[in-house]
């Protein structure tokens, strides 16, 4: 795969993920800006796709956009179930993108037979044009066709750098985008050459054409790392038609561009009063494309984030060398180190985070496909979409999600016949909802739908061994054993679920990356799954303590105060509760909790307070060392199975720290 077909498969996926996306929301609502949306989205994806000759992929996306152009001129007003319709052809077109060249028999026998099916459409479009009254026909016929408008015409200046060296003749996309322009109206194109060989620097292009400046930006959408863009639009009507406009360019062929476009902008003003855009008001685009951003590989900024942590590391080792030979003009430079690199640490960091909202269009179609093939009605309602995550959860959550938003369609919610006689509204609801809470994002997928039923799930934990019949679990801990391998309760298996393969999957995911699952269910009422992930798997800002000769790190998010207390003043009774601040709080001791004790118990210790769950413990430690920028490793098998510790970080002398879970150690001493 070249790196040109590596850029328009990411860039054409996401234009087919944009137009999928407005397909839904069209079917759900009606609107014509959602068939607009899908339409410059195919357009965009239209025009790659002819720039890298794939020509299937071209003349498919055309025919869907075609059909698009009837609905958003009210020609196809009768059509039943066009939205699915159309979202059956995107989905062929996802396919093509794996084969353009058709050589798999079976996805060319489907394309020819989905290309017969849009000809029937584009035959019914024809027909609805024709029965028209004479008038209306040709503007909608105009309207069809895009005939030229000479009103609707502007003129723009476009100068177009390459970034890499690109010699005539040479196939590079370049050419073939400003081929297209070129094809768009009246132009006229002057290339630059370096040192009088075939490698160009520069091509000066002016067009009268309809496009807008950002139909003309999206041109070189697929090279936008390759070429710097610029794009002035120097009179809205076509120049090309006005006298001495082409002597003009000859004469401004040497002159540097901001000369030019004061030549121009004089030149207009002279002709006409007109909406002239001068070079202050022009819009630019580079590399950066016009929302300023710039397509990085995500392999670039795990390169960074991985430097970044280095970096992290060699700083807390020089804080520790100044701490050992104070000097006041070194430890101010080491200062302005620690502020530069955190706030590097920041950006890097914000590089790798992604709003869920990139997972949602997955999500819905799959709502609106399960529920069609088992014949329920759901709403499908999402929150917090804008809510960031590090791609790594973004990716690894993703599965874990569609797996349960299956139990949730399948199980969770009933028939609406069921629902009827419940007194439930026949078309169900299930939400996903998205926040942070703290150190921490919450996700939380319920459903309205019938509840989890205990009995059955004890019954088949009885029939499956995996409790006795004397057992007594507790809710939540009958709840646990839906995670079981191999754990269902379903009567039937369906193509949606009920396999009793995947929520043990499901919360092995989710633990690998640091988060935990949870159920909540009432019968009659609903299910919630409620999935908490960390911020980050990277670096966070920690509270760096020892007990005994070992180092732990908690993160600071959710250090609530710290308190000094005699050691002897910890009680040792079956509560293990202190009182502070006339608040009684349950506690562990370092030293006691992991049978630390190569050190004399010191007179004085630490209650550290920290605050998850809606909940206080207090973690007892020799000594508080202070702030810290924790790199998060991962830790061997052996600390794997100690289940207060979620990580580990190495410390400027090279010693390592472990990372301690106060969220569980909240969860296990609270309860």
């Amino acid at each position: 795969m070249t790196q040109y077909d590596q850029m328009f498969r990411e860039e054409g996926n996401e234009q087919l993920e944009i137009a999928e996306q407005a397909l839904l929301s069209y079917e759900s609502h009606a609107d014509i800006r959602y068939i607009e949306e899908a339409f410059r989205a195919l357009h965009t994806f239209k025009g790659g796709a002819h720039i890298f000759a794939l020509t299937n992929l071209g003349d498919f996306a055309h025919m869907i956009e075609s059909v698009l152009d009837g609905i958003r001129h009210e020609l196809l007003t009768d059509e039943p179930r066009i939205a699915d319709k159309l979202l059956k052809y995107l989905d062929h077109l996802k396919k093509l993108m794996n084969d353009p060249e058709l050589k798999d028999s079976q996805i060319q026998l489907k394309n020819n037979q989905l290309v017969k099916e849009i000809k029937a459409l584009s035959s019914k479009i024809s027909d609805a044009i024709k029965k028209s009254d004479q008038s209306k026909e040709t503007a909608l016929l105009e309207a069809f066709i895009e005939q030229e408008d000479e009103e609707n015409i502007s003129t723009y200046y476009l100068t177009i750098q390459p970034l890499i060296d690109i010699e005539t003749g040479s196939g590079h996309p370049v050419f073939g985008i400003l081929d297209d322009i070129q094809e768009m109206g009246d132009h006229k194109m002057k290339p630059a050459f370096k040192n009088d060989n075939s490698i160009v620097v520069r091509w000066d292009l002016y067009v009268a054409c309809q496009a807008t400046r950002e139909d003309l930006e999206a041109q070189f959408m697929f090279i936008e790392d390759e070429v710097e863009l610029t794009v002035h639009k120097i009179a809205n009507f076509n120049l090309f038609n006005e006298l001495g406009f082409e002597e003009l360019l000859n004469v401004l062929d040497k002159t540097p561009t901001d000369q030019k476009l004061t030549e121009l902008t004089g030149y207009v003003e002279s002709l006409k009063e007109t909406l002239v855009a001068d070079s202050a008001d022009s819009d630019t685009t580079g590399k950066g494309s016009k929302s300023g951003s710039i397509r990085v590989s995500t392999s670039k900024i795990d390169v960074l984030m991985n430097l970044v942590s280095e970096l992290v590391t060699d700083q807390a080792g020089l804080k520790m060398m100044v701490s050992s030979s104070p000097d006041p003009q070194f430890e101010g430079l080491v200062e302005n180190i620690e502020r530069h690199i955190r706030q590097l640490r920041d950006i890097a960091f914000e590089m790798t985070l992604v709003p869920i909202d990139r997972l949602m269009g997955k999500f819905r179609r799959l709502v609106r496909d399960c529920s069609i093939s088992i014949n329920k009605e759901v709403n499908f309602k999402v929150t917090g979409e804008n809510t960031e995550l590090d791609k790594i959860y973004i990716d690894t959550l993703s599965d874990p999600i569609m797996h349960i938003l299956r139990n949730c369609l399948d199980h969770g919610i009933e028939s609406p016949e069921e629902r009827s006689k419940k007194g439930k509204p026949a078309i169900g609801t299930i939400s996903l909802d998205a926040y942070y809470s703290g150190a921490y994002v919450h996700i939380e997928i319920s459903d309205d739908g019938r509840g989890l039923n205990i009995q059955s799930i004890q019954n088949k934990a009885l029939e499956l061994g995996l409790i006795n019949e004397n057992d007594k679990p507790s809710t939540s801990e009958i709840y646990e054993l839906i995670f079981q391998p191999g754990f269902s309760t379903a009567q039937n298996v369906t193509n949606v679920s009920g396999r009793g393969v995947g929520m043990d999957v499901v919360k092995k995911n989710i633990e690998d990356i640091h988060g935990e699952i949870n159920i909540s269910s009432e019968a009659g009422k609903g299910t919630k799954f409620t999935i908490k992930v960390p911020l980050t798997l990277s670096i966070i800002d920690a509270l760096l303590v020892k007990a005994d000769h070992s180092h732990f790190v908690l993160p600071l998010q959710i250090v609530h105060k710290c308190y000094e207390l005699r050691y002897d003043s910890l009680t040792d009774d079956f509560n293990k509760l202190l009182v502070l601040d006339n608040k009684q709080i349950p506690f562990i001791d370092l030293r006691t909790e992991l049978s630390l004790d190569k050190t004399p118990v010191p007179e004085y210790c630490n209650a550290i307070v920290v605050k998850c769950r809606k909940m206080e413990l207090a973690i007892i430690t020799d000594e508080i060392i202070g702030e810290y920028q924790a790199v998060l490793k991962s830790v061997s098998e052996y600390y794997k199975h100690q289940e207060f510790v979620s990580g580990a970080t190495i410390l400027g002398d090279g010693s390592v720290a472990l990372v301690l879970d106060a969220d569980k150690l909240v969860e296990q001493k609270t309860n």
